[in-house]
C-alpha cells in the first residue's frame, strides 16, 4: 500500500491594499472597486479617500464613515516621563527636557525661558516670559525645583532679596507678588529689606532658597525640640513612623500626669522598649501612663489633642569657603604675624 502523498496548503498572497483593507472589515467587493475605479496603488493612496469616491462605489455612508475614520492618522503621542516640578539635587542643574517641560506647563515659550536660566536673557522684560504669580504660587523654599531656580534667576536679574515674608517666618505670597511686579516696574528697592503693606505694618524681604520658617515633628517627651531626621528624640527613643495618638498620649504623660519623667533612665528604657515603630498601638500605656490615656481620649471628644509640630528659625545654609576653626574676633586682624596668644586660644 503507497503512501499518500502530502498536500500543500496554499497561501493567499494579498497586496497592501488588499490586506490592508481587509484588516478593517472591507468586503471584497468594495476592495477591488476602490483598487481599481478609484485607482489606490498603496496604503498611503488610501489616505486620500473621500466620503464622495466610496459613495461613488456604492458603499453606504455610515460604512463609509467608519472606514474613513478608521484611515485617518493618528496624531503623534508624546511619551516623556520628565516633571517638570521634580527636585533637583544641590549641585544638579535642570537638564533642557525639565526646561522645556516646566516651561510649557507655565505657557511660556521654551526657547526663552532656555536663554533665560543660561543667563543670556540680556535686559528682556521677564514680566512678559514669567507669570510671577504662577512662580511664587509654586515656590517653596524647601524644595530646590524649578519655581525655586526660576525666582532665583529673577532675583539675580533685580539684584535685590524679593521674597516678603510675615513676622512668623512664613512667605506672604500676596505681598511677595505685589513687590516683585513693583520692582519689574522700576519702583525702588524696600529699604533695609524693609516691606510696608498698605496698613503700614513692617515685613522683612529676604532672598529666595532662604527658609525662614520650618515645621519638624517635635519630640513627645521634650516638645519644645524637633526630632532628628531620623525620628530619633531625647533618651535616644526613636519615633520615626510611631502613629500620632502614641506620641500625643507620651506627651500628656510627660507634661500633665507626669507618669513618666524623662529624667529618670527607668522610664526611658520602658519607652524604648515599647516603642516600636508602626506597629505601636496607644494602649501599650495602659499599665504605664493610664491616666495620660484618660486624658487623651478626652481630647479627642474635644478636639483639642496636640499637633506635635515645632517650629525652627534658621538662616540658609551656605557651603562653607574655609572650615571655621576658632572665632575671629576684630581685634585678631591687628599685628597679624605677632606672637601673642590669647588665653582663650588654649581653649579652642
Amino acid at each position: 500500500m503507497s503512501e499518500a502523498t502530502p498536500v500543500t496548503p496554499v497561501v493567499e498572497v494579498l497586496d497592501p491594499v488588499t490586506a490592508r483593507l481587509r484588516e478593517l472589515g472591507v468586503d471584497d467587493v468594495f476592495i477591488e472597486k476602490i483598487k481599481t475605479e478609484l485607482g489606490a496603488e498603496s496604503v498611503e493612496d488610501l489616505a486620500g479617500l473621500t466620503e464622495g469616491h466610496l459613495s461613488s462605489v456604492g458603499m453606504k455612508p455610515l460604512k463609509a464613515g467608519k472606514l474613513l475614520k478608521a484611515l485617518a492618522p493618528q496624531p503623534a503621542v508624546l511619551v516623556t516621563s520628565v516633571d517638570p516640578n521634580a527636585e533637583l539635587g544641590d549641585e544638579e542643574k535642570p537638564s533642557q527636557a525639565q526646561v522645556q517641560s516646566f516651561a510649557g506647563s507655565l505657557g511660556m515659550d521654551p526657547m526663552s525661558l532656555v536663554m533665560f536660566m543660561n543667563g543670556m536673557g540680556g535686559e528682556m522684560d521677564f514680566s512678559g516670559l514669567i507669570p510671577i504669580a504662577t512662580m511664587v504660587q509654586g515656590y517653596n523654599p524647601k524644595l530646590r525645583n524649578m519655581f525655586l531656580m526660576v525666582l532665583g534667576q529673577v532675583e539675580h536679574q533685580l539684584s535685590v532679596p524679593i521674597i516678603v515674608i510675615d513676622s512668623d517666618g512664613s512667605i506672604n505670597k500676596p505681598l511677595t507678588i505685589e513687590y516683585i511686579e513693583g520692582l519689574q516696574e522700576g519702583r525702588e528697592a524696600a529699604e533695609n529689606n524693609i516691606y510696608f503693606d498698605s496698613a503700614s505694618e513692617p515685613h522683612e524681604v529676604i532672598r529666595v532658597g532662604v527658609d525662614a520658617q520650618s515645621v519638624y515633628d517635635a519630640d513627645p517627651i521634650n516638645p519644645t525640640k524637633a526630632l532628628q531626621k531620623n525620628g530619633m528624640g531625647t533618651g535616644r527613643i526613636n519615633w520615626n513612623n510611631v502613629p500620632l495618638d502614641v506620641k500625643q498620649v507620651a506627651f500628656y504623660a510627660v507634661t500633665q500626669t507626669h507618669e513618666i519623667d524623662p529624667k529618670n533612665d527607668a522610664h526611658l528604657s520602658w519607652l524604648r522598649d515599647h516603642i516600636k515603630g508602626a506597629a505601636t498601638k496607644r494602649l501599650v500605656f495602659h499599665g504605664q501612663a493610664s491616666q495620660a490615656i484618660g486624658i487623651y481620649n478626652e481630647a479627642v471628644r474635644t478636639g483639642s489633642t496636640p499637633t506635635l509640630r515645632v517650629m525652627l528659625a534658621r538662616g540658609p545654609r551656605r557651603v562653607e569657603i574655609m572650615p571655621r576653626r576658632r572665632r575671629t574676633l576684630p581685634a585678631d586682624l591687628t599685628g597679624i604675624g605677632g606672637s601673642r596668644r590669647r588665653e582663650s586660644d588654649d581653649n579652642l
